[in-house]
């Protein structure tokens, strides 16, 4: 008698969601997972918020091709949670959720006249300029 596929709908392809997949898929073998990502393209922050001159910690990127290229993987891009597809949807497809996206917005420090000048951004709008994200391509 087969045993029944465990599916796993994992929402964010950034270092926390494809650790997540590949250690998933280690201990589960006949596991199936669906990467969803609001980007058109994979593993957020090693991407899009790592600086290019630093690429030791970039290289993790190779791991993630592992897991990406795994038959047991499918990648969603340009698709956002909420928007195109809701939570509840998710539940009624899959065995398992795991929602591992990252931060949408800066975070201010409250500080006095902090929006005053118009020239005090957040870095991680900074980072996701400098790295070409498509988001702050008129940043």
């Amino acid at each position: 008698m087969a045993s029944r596929v465990l599916r796993v709908g994992v929402v964010g392809s950034g270092p926390g969601g494809l650790y997540t997949t590949k250690y998933l898929l280690k201990a589960a073998a006949g596991a199936r997972v669906d990467i969803f990502d609001a980007l058109p393209t994979p593993y957020g922050l090693v991407r899009s918020g790592v600086a290019p001159d630093h690429p030791e910690v970039k290289s993790v990127q190779n791991d993630f091709d592992t897991v990406m290229e795994d038959e047991r993987v499918r990648f969603f891009g340009n698709v956002q949670v909420g928007n195109h597809i809701d939570v509840e949807d998710l539940r009624k497809r899959y065995d398992a959720i795991v929602l591992s996206y990252g931060a949408s917005f800066d975070r201010e420090l409250g500080l006095p006249s902090e929006n005053d000048f118009g020239n005090i951004f957040g870095a991680r709008s900074f980072v996701n300029w400098y790295n070409g994200h498509p988001d702050y391509a008129n940043f």
